[in-house]
Formats: structure tokens, sequence, C-alpha cells
């Protein structure tokens, strides 16, 4: 099993679950569900800690009450802090308002850089074998040569605000698999839809990428190779997306540090992502994990 280090923000979600609807200015709505978890890109590496992959994750977290709860719950399901001496005045906080059609966001952001000393991340990533981050880091930070050169494999996700058609000519080229959602995916690409999106970004990434479309499912390309396709696999009745794309990444994730194929990796994901979205929040701790 191979060792991944997460790097990315995290947050302290507060999570409001079975509202009817996304309250109008002045109005109060009252939902079935609440719970504090961890949130941002501490799901995909809380998930891959509970599957049994070697995690250690990269963040930034205060000593406040946020920071404590969600180190607290990083520390339970056996993620390993990178110690890279950065500090923050605040752990980022989301509040998340959940119904079954959107969700919908009130956050407080980080007040520092999210990698400071590049000797630390140098010493990080060199002990490791799979690198996850965002695609906008690698824009940032020189995460991309660290990897090159300790031989790590290199994994983004995509944001929002990552999906800048800058970052498909410059950073794309030195990114082994690449995951993204499919409105990410044509915003990077400029291409209209889903298939062609897959296609440019696939023959420009090292290896492969994958596109995850929703309810139907996600497609995945080898560079060079055929589209493949996985449908969804709902565990139960649908609750929630928040989470769903970092679940996804967790399982594809799982694959990889298992040595496992694209077609095994799109399967895992789309099981975990499966039983997210039928539970609140993007880590739920009620699910099942790992998935086989």
């Amino acid at each position: 099993m191979k060792r991944v280090l997460c790097i990315a923000e995290s947050c302290c979600d507060l999570v409001f679950g079975g509202l009817s609807k996304l309250p109008a200015p002045g109005e109060e709505i009252f939902g079935s569900h609440f719970s504090v978890q961890p949130g941002g890109g501490a799901n995909t590496a809380v998930l891959l800690a509970r599957s049994g992959v070697p995690t250690a994750f990269w963040t930034l977290l205060a000593d406040d009450f946020a920071g404590r709860m969600v180190r607290s719950a990083l520390q339970r399901y056996g993620v390993q802090l990178a110690a890279h001496g950065q500090k923050t005045e605040r752990t980022p906080v989301s509040a998340v308002l959940s119904t079954k059609e959107d969700r919908a966001f009130a956050s407080l952001s980080s007040t520092a850089e999210l990698i400071g000393d590049l000797d630390v991340l140098d010493r990080a990533i060199g002990e490791t074998e799979i690198v996850h981050t965002y695609l906008g880091y690698c824009d940032a930070y020189p995460i991309a040569a660290l990897c090159a050169r300790h031989g790590s494999l290199l994994s983004v996700d995509t944001s929002f605000c990552d999906a800048r058609t800058t970052l498909f000519e410059t950073v794309l080229p030195h990114v082994d698999w690449w995951k993204g959602n499919e409105s990410e995916a044509m915003r990077l690409t400029g291409a209209s839809n889903a298939e062609d999106a897959l296609d440019a970004i696939a023959n420009r990434v090292r290896r492969g990428a994958v596109v995850t479309c929703g309810a139907r499912g996600s497609i995945g390309k080898e560079r060079g190779g055929t589209i493949l396709k996985q449908a969804a696999i709902p565990s139960g009745p649908f609750l929630d997306a928040c989470g769903a794309g970092d679940a996804f990444a967790a399982g594809f994730l799982h694959a990889l540090a298992r040595g496992e194929s694209l077609e095994r990796g799109m399967l895992r994901g789309a099981l975990l992502s499966g039983r997210v979205v039928a539970a609140y929040g993007g880590c739920p701790p009620e699910i099942d994990v790992p998935v086989e």
C-alpha cells in the first residue's frame, strides 16, 4: 500500500441537513440534522485513512475551538498531520446548508498561506509515493517540480477557482492524474461537453483523467486510450451532495495506492461517493469505509 500526502486547506463544517429550502433574507428554516465534521480538503484525507491507506495531511489549523475539533477528528481517524511549521490565527469554518436540490455555504477563510517553508515541503513530498492536491496549488507552489524530483505520483482535484484555461496550458502537463466535475472540465478546456473536455485533459496530463457527472456517474480515460464509463452507485436515498467529489477522489486514490487500474479506481470512487451522498456532510462518521 502506497503512502498518500494530501495538501489542502481544511475547515470545520457545521452541517445543517434536511432543510426544505434555502432560507430567504430574514427567514429561519428548520432542518432535521446537525453535525460538526472536518471539511474542505479534510474530506478526502479522512476517507482515505478510514479506508486503510497510510495518509498524511498538510493543512492549516489554528489553536482555536474549530481547529481543535478538526484536529481531534483527524487523529481519531488515523490521519497523520504533516509538521510544516505554518501558523494561522483562525481555522476556516463553513456553515453548510443542505437541501435535496442544492446546498449553500457561509464561510470564514484562513489568514495565512498554506505553504511557507519549501524545504519542509520538499521533505514531506520525499517521504511519500502519491501526492494529492488541488490544481491551483500547483500553480502557486512548486509541488509538481518536487514530485518530479522525488518520483512521486501527482494527483490533482479541481475546484471552481482552479478551472481556468491558463492552468490547462501551464500545469496539466506536469500532472499524472486529474479529476474534476463536468462543469470544471468544460471551463478548464473550453469544450462544450464532458466527453470532449475529458479527451483534451487526458491527452494533456501524463497518465489520465476522470470527469464526474453527478447522477450520471463518471467517465475516465488514460492518455492515448479510450473513454471508460462508470455508473453512479447509490447506497440509499440521496440526502446531500456535499463532499461527493472529495469522496470520489478518496476512492480513486485508494485504487492508486493499491496499484489498481483506472477502471477499478472509478468503481471505488462511485461506491464511496454513493455512500457519502446518502448521508449528511463530506465525511459522515456513520458510513461504511472502505468500499470493496
